[in-house]
């Protein structure tokens, strides 16, 4: 399942307005100023758990201006192939969680439906609520007064299985189990009760069911620190490590799957067989359980190899790729990076699950090539199925070629956190959006000459809008241009900003053409274009529509946009009208065009191959 949105109601900085955050099916980066709150809106999501007990103090950190009740909404959705496994209608995949208390979670949609469809399930929680109490009425042996009364409790819980999260379940039924399965074996040295024996099975199918369902569910794993595995320990690291059971040491350590004596023997054993039989021993699990696990953890094309050694009463971490080996502190910051978390995963039992990783500032100490790196590995790690959200400052960790993923994070004057999921968004509290990046640079508090763009090795693409950058992006890849022909689509705040971006773009030597919509706003730009900077129609300067000149009653009555170029035939394919909510409607495009979930109609190809081709993007 994914994750597509959460509302944070009243939680530290966060109110009740802006306070939706719309995640990415992959990377989500957080931006904004230091004291912004997105620091906030990752502790958030940090607390909360679907299947886990969440800390009651976490309930306790209302904002201080609304002093409201905190709520927090997750709307998940089950992929596409999950939901032709689980028989989910597709249609319909979405499920809203609502987190009121500690582990008091209410659910209801796709999620629901699982627990309704599985017949073997609720025909084992009928039987167990039709017959429980009668039978400890007569088998009272080892029950107690508490006990038969937290039974009624139990059985509400079972009954409210498909709308509320159980997060005691285990516990819960074990205790039945116990006294059930004490009673049981009273009776096996003198007969066998079918009874005992049913209410056993059922509850035994309760538990595996409602195992297997929550397993569905995504993990929420929050890193709220940079720890870092050295290459040396020394005998009193080590000790100290295994006596307060705390730091990547220790965790590295618990995942080999040795016993921790070993790695202290290992030093100051003074039996050498001992000692050697210890050595042997950690090499062989690290190697079993942490080098193969790692490789396809990391999925890179170099096989890393982990090795161990003991000397000089020392602990030593070496790192092998293909002939070369070195100790793990000189090799490249990702793969350390990497190989932290990996150690972190591994020792939370988290390497096989859906997660949803919550990285505050990852690689903040790191290089820029490094901190590019490490943009690259974030992909990676979604490739298995996760979500990755992060807050940054630097720039180097925003994807230039998916800015769609960027949320700006901002507090007004009252110390209340807004969001804005869209970094272009109008409502954006900015001193000055002459320049088209200005609300971006503002919130990431960068100079323009570290910014995202433009791009001096491609052809720039001026358009009004971030609508305009999406749906341009969309078909580049519906049509399948190739990467290096693509150009580099650059996004201004409306048209009366385009020619204060043009402008540095010919002061920067860039190449560049400009797409106007064909209204007023649009044909007023083309004008001061032409006039001030002495661009040419249909050369450097291009109407959506392809005109060649642009006729008064035309942009008047008959506007046109980049929505223009999409059939209705194809908007009739989206949830979201283009009427009701632009900048959704176009959002809702890419992910379907780039999940390759719609196949558009010809009219809306040609009317993009048209304008490609009057671009020179295609031929």
């Amino acid at each position: 399942m994914k994750i597509k949105s959460i509302i944070i109601s009243n939680y530290k900085s966060l109110g009740e307005e802006r306070n939706v955050l719309l995640l990415e099916d992959n990377i989500t980066a957080l931006i904004g100023k230091n004291d912004s709150g997105k620091s906030n809106i990752l502790e958030a999501l940090g607390n909360i758990s679907f299947i886990h007990h969440i800390n009651d103090d976490f309930f306790s950190k209302k904002n201080r201006y609304t002093n409201r009740n905190i709520v927090i909404t997750a709307e998940l959705k089950f992929t596409e192939k999950e939901c032709q496994q689980l028989l989910i209608d597709s249609k319909n995949p979405k499920t809203v969680f609502k987190f009121y208390s500690s582990d008091d979670i209410e659910f209801e949609g796709a999620f629901s439906s699982i627990f309704n469809h599985d017949e073997e399930l609720k025909n084992a929680i009928y039987y167990i609520e039709d017959n429980i109490l009668n039978y400890f009425k007569v088998y009272g042996k080892y029950t107690t007064k508490k006990f038969i009364e937290s039974i009624d409790e139990k059985l509400d819980r079972l009954l409210e299985i498909d709308s509320k999260i159980w997060v005691k379940y285990k516990k819960s039924l074990n205790e039945i189990l116990e006294v059930l399965i004490l009673q049981e074996q009273d009776m096996a040295s003198r007969e066998y009760n079918e009874e005992c024996y049913t209410l056993i099975r059922h509850i035994e199918t309760i538990k595996s069911k409602i195992k297997k369902k929550y397993k569905l569910l995504p993990v929420i794993y929050y890193r709220t620190k940079e720890e870092e595995l050295q290459s040396i320990y020394n005998l009193d690291e080590i000790k100290s490590a295994i006596k307060t059971k705390k730091g990547l040491l220790y965790k590295f350590m618990v995942v080999t799957e040795a016993p921790l004596e070993e790695f202290i023997k290992a030093i100051e054993s003074n039996d050498e067989n001992e000692r050697n039989k210890c050595i042997n021993s950690i090499k062989e699990k690290v190697k079993y359980n942490i080098q193969k696990e790692f490789n396809y953890f990391y999925e890179e094309d170099e096989n890393v190899k982990i090795k161990v050694n003991f000397e000089n009463n020392c602990l030593k971490i070496f790192i092998k790729t293909k002939e070369h080996t070195t100790y793990l502190d000189e090799r490249s910051n990702g793969l350390k990076w990497f190989l932290n978390l990996f150690i972190d995963l591994a020792y939370g039992n988290l390497e096989n699950k859906t997660i949803i990783y919550l990285l505050d500032e990852p690689g903040v100490y790191l290089h820029v090539n490094a901190q590019r790196e490490l943009l690259v590995l974030l992909k990676n790690l979604c490739n298995k199925g996760g979500q990755v959200v992060y807050t940054t400052h630097s720039p180097y960790m925003i994807d230039t070629e998916d800015i769609i993923n960027v949320r700006a994070i901002e507090k007004d004057e009252n110390g209340v956190t807004h969001i804005f999921n869209n970094a272009y968004d109008n409502k954006f509290n900015s001193s000055s959006k002459r320049e088209t990046l200005t609300p971006l640079l503002k919130a990431i508090g960068a100079d323009i000459k570290y910014n995202l763009g433009p791009r001096l090795d491609k052809v720039n693409i001026v358009t009004e809008g971030i609508t305009d950058y999406m749906y341009f992006t969309a078909m580049l890849d519906y049509l399948g241009v190739e990467e290096e022909q693509r150009p580099y689509i650059l996004p201004s705040v409306g048209a009366g900003n385009v020619n204060a971006l043009v402008s540095i773009l010919i002061g920067w030597g860039c190449n560049y053409k400009v797409v106007l919509d064909y209204d007023k706003a649009g044909v007023i730009e083309c004008n001061k274009l032409i006039d001030s900077l002495n661009l040419r129609l249909n050369h450097e300067v291009f109407f959506i529509n392809c005109k060649d000149k642009p006729l008064e009653k035309e942009y008047i009555r008959n506007p046109e946009f980049v929505e223009s170029l999409i059939s209705e035939e194809d908007k009739n394919k989206l949830s979201v009208r283009y009427e009701v909510n632009k900048t959704m409607a176009a959002k809702e495009f890419y992910d379907k065009v780039i999940d390759k979930e719609i196949v558009l109609s010809d009219e809306t190809i040609n009317n993009f191959r048209r304008l490609f081709v009057n671009l020179s993007i295609i031929e």
